[in-house]
């Protein structure tokens, strides 16, 4: 019973079935995360598979088996193609997917041998669509969409913009659509380590942004100077995820030195509206001060990337004490600019990021002042990390400027 045991503690199953659009395969996509005794990833490693097709029930008969050596990732996940791989007796083409049940056993050998040891048997409950509609020679309900992944535009250090052409089948046919993404090659869904952005139903054009910039969306965040792999998917009413071509694009990079003298921590790619960097200073322009307008008026400041410049003006020109968090910055001259202010929560948040270690532990060590504040209060406002406090308090200021 302890070898079972160990048996079952190694593998975690994870089944999705995907098409390539581009050509509809004797063949189905897999994928799975690999998982040791204690239920740690098994990450990094070459392992091998071995798929068997049975027929019946768990214990019928096998009608096809195959070999794979496939690698993990940082996540334990791998992905193969059944019916791609060495093929230990029967043939994939002669399997009728419609005159029965079937089921999927499953053998591992961590090691990457072929010492195979079962992992567990599931009933492959969605039948192969493709190939059902093969051996009936096309006739059925399947209807193969043609996918077009487009060339990634407006990529900047922490966004880009992807889209896609879904056509060839009657719009009612997809349920989902959109772009899927990873840092490995062949990214699909569902997958632990792809982002997935939908775009709806439907057929036609379509695009989507994976963005951090110009209002308060931080959503999937691109990692700078990073390579990603891009496809554009559909999912049918048949629950089948076709891909189309693969692109793939880099992120800009940042932490290079400002014109102010500050650390760069982000790039949007363009100079619309004027900038195109943010650049933090490298020291704090204060260890304690108050946020101003301790006892009012309301003011209203947002809270995106992008919001930081104005909302400084605003409350620079509201509140009347003799000094304080976004004053300092708006006075600000350093490294021979004078254009500093204080940063929105979404810039401050960003900058601990992306900037650099040093500038990430003082971030993190201690509280700083934003220049957002809670819509309609006249006594709070934004602190980074710590959030809605009183604008009495004193708190450390970090300034930032874009160019």
């Amino acid at each position: 019973m302890k070898k079972t045991t160990l048996i079952f503690g190694v593998f975690f199953l994870l089944l999705h079935l995907t098409v390539d659009a581009q050509i509809p395969p004797n063949a189905f996509n897999y994928s799975a995360v690999a998982r040791d005794a204690q239920n740690n990833p098994i990450v990094n490693s070459t392992i091998g598979i071995q798929i068997s097709i049975l027929k019946g029930s768990s214990s019928g008969s096998v009608e096809y088996v195959e070999n794979h050596s496939v690698n993990t990732d940082a996540f334990g996940l791998f992905n193969l193609s059944i019916g791609s791989g060495t093929p230990q007796g029967g043939a994939m083409a002669t399997i009728n997917w419609g005159n029965d049940s079937y089921f999927l056993k499953v053998g591992m050998d961590a090691a990457g041998g072929t010492n195979f040891l079962v992992m567990g048997t599931t009933q492959l409950l969605s039948v192969p669509y493709a190939l059902y509609a093969k051996n009936a020679g096309g006739i059925g309900s399947l209807q193969v969409p043609n996918i077009t992944t487009n060339a990634v535009t407006e990529i900047g250090s922490n966004h880009a913009k992807f889209s896609g052409v879904i056509s060839g089948v009657n719009a009612s046919y997809i349920i989902v659509k959109g772009i899927v993404l990873s840092q490995t090659p062949n990214p699909s869904v569902p997958n632990v380590s792809s982002t997935t952005l939908p775009a709806g139903g439907g057929i036609g054009a379509f695009d989507v942004n994976d963005y951090v910039y110009y209002d308060s969306t931080f959503q999937y965040p691109l990692i700078q100077n990073t390579t990603y792999y891009v496809r554009a998917y559909a999912t049918t009413e048949n629950n089948i995820t076709f891909y189309g071509n693969e692109v793939s694009f880099t992120t800009l990079g940042t932490g290079q030195i400002g014109t102010g003298g500050g650390i760069v921590f982000f790039d949007k790619g363009n100079n619309v509206g004027g900038w195109q960097y943010l650049e933090i200073a490298t020291s704090d322009q204060s260890t304690g001060i108050s946020w101003g307008c301790e006892v009012g008026p309301v003011i209203n400041t947002c809270y995106g990337l992008g919001c930081g410049e104005t909302n400084t003006t605003i409350i620079a020109g509201t509140c009347n004490e003799v000094n304080f968090a976004a004053k300092l910055c708006y006075n600000l001259s350093l490294g021979g600019q004078t254009d500093w202010f204080l940063p929105s929560w979404l810039e401050l948040d960003l900058a601990a990021q992306q900037a650099n270690n040093q500038v990430a532990q003082d971030l993190q060590a201690s509280n700083y002042w934003t220049s957002s504040t809670p819509q309609g209060s006249g006594t709070q406002a934004y602190s980074f990390p710590t959030l809605i406090p009183m604008r009495s308090n004193l708190f450390h200021v970090r300034a930032i400027r874009a160019f």
